[in-house]
């Protein structure tokens, strides 16, 4: 009995030791995980508004030009101001957009609400969130980023199912009407709980306190490998997001098929996450080829897809997609922890977001336009291939990790 006594303030501590991990796992889950419901909505939007899918797919740039723009400050805001506060501002606005989306009558107003969307995830998406949790759980990087993406697998396997159904039942706009208002009452219930007020840095760094706003980082070729590979690794992730629903729909499965797929796929990126959880501290100074080799999985079950004959070989593939993809989501923080102390990881990951934007403004539009002139996804997938295997061979080239 005595034994037992003893250990319950262990495990009491250690799971208020890991709540703010969770927090971020919520805040991750209902932000970024939130891009994989898109192509639900695109058919729906196409006939309401009378316009191709191409045009359509400009919108999920917003979520990559957005971040471009506004993450550097973001990255910034992380060392000054406490996390909670951030968290919670961005909620606001992601939610209230996303329900002003709901009530447009026309698309430019829509697409402008859209934007307020993107900017809202800006603020409480993985800048701030892996930004804080590098911070907090030093020599534990790997193991709190895991924790937090796994919020993103949990949306994907629990999000589109659910938007099937709504859709199955109710209108576009009441859906999205619908998740807005629970997303947002969870949203601020997750991050008033679980994160402490006084979580975040309340002073800028000494680097910004002497003026040192790191001249040379624009000069460094890590600084550019990293950026460049995660941007590519990550405009992949989004254009397979919105591709994947009207893929297989154009492959003959139905819409509630096509949901179970992605929710598939979502529980194999658990794994995924999972497994960098528990080996991510060991492999520190492999991280480069960690990540390298995440993505050559992308592309291994990518070129598998392609060339499915069944539901099992579909299946197959995407258990690699989803597990390498899941296992990626976290890297960006995780290989930047590699090469640069904690104190310049939000300033440095912000300065490496606008890297996304040549590739957002070229791959979902594009992805777009052929589909409609060729009726399916065929050729994006492919070049897909391509561009993982050419972002593996970014990290490839990075130098040996700081120790």
């Amino acid at each position: 009995m005595a034994s037992a006594v003893q250990m319950n303030p262990n495990l009491s501590s250690r799971i208020r030791h890991w709540i703010p991990a969770l927090a971020g796992m919520t805040c991750l889950g209902l932000g970024a995980g939130l891009v994989g419901i898109y192509g639900f909505f695109v058919d729906h939007l196409s006939k309401e508004f009378d316009v191709g899918v191409a045009t359509l797919n400009i919108a999920p740039v917003a979520l990559l030009l957005v971040p471009g723009f506004v993450a550097p400050f973001v990255g910034r805001l992380v060392d000054r101001v406490p996390i909670r506060r951030l968290l919670l501002s961005g909620a606001t606005l992601a939610m209230l957009s996303l329900f002003l989306v709901s009530r447009s009558p026309t698309l430019a107003l829509a697409g402008l609400c859209f934007l307020g969307f993107a900017a809202g995830l800006t603020l409480y998406g993985p800048v701030a969130v892996n930004s804080m949790l590098v911070k907090l759980y030093e020599g534990q990087e790997a193991r709190a980023l895991a924790i937090a993406a796994i919020g993103i697998s949990l949306a994907t396997a629990v999000l589109p199912p659910l938007v099937g159904n709504l859709l199955g039942s109710l209108d576009w706009r009441t859906t999205l009407a619908t998740l807005s208002v629970g997303l947002g009452l969870l949203l601020w219930l997750v991050i008033l709980v679980g994160i402490p007020a006084g979580v975040g840095a309340s002073q800028a760094s000494a680097d910004e306190t002497t003026g040192n706003k790191d001249p040379a980082l624009y000069r460094q070729r890590t600084f550019w490998l990293i950026g460049l590979g995660i941007a590519l690794g990550f405009n992949a992730a989004m254009v397979l997001a919105i591709c994947y629903p009207p893929h297989f729909m154009a492959e003959g499965y139905t819409a509630v098929q096509a949901g179970w797929f992605l929710a598939f796929t979502g529980i194999a990126g658990l794994v995924g996450k999972a497994v960098v959880a528990g080996i991510g501290e060991s492999l520190k100074m492999q991280a480069k080829f960690l990540v390298g080799g995440l993505l050559l999985l992308q592309a291994s079950g990518l070129f598998l897809l392609l060339n499915a004959g069944g539901q099992g070989a579909v299946l197959l593939a995407l258990a690699m997609l989803g597990s390498a993809g899941g296992a990626f989501l976290p890297m960006h923080s995780y290989i930047n922890s590699r090469y640069y102390p904690p104190e310049k990881i939000g300033r440095v990951t912000g300065a490496q977001m606008p890297l996304f934007l040549p590739f957002a403004l070229v791959g979902p539009p594009l992805a777009g336009y052929v589909f409609d002139q060729s009726g399916s996804y065929q050729w994006v997938l492919t070049a897909l291939v391509a561009v993982l295997v050419l972002g593996s061979c970014l990290f490839f080239l990075l130098p040996r990790p700081r120790d």
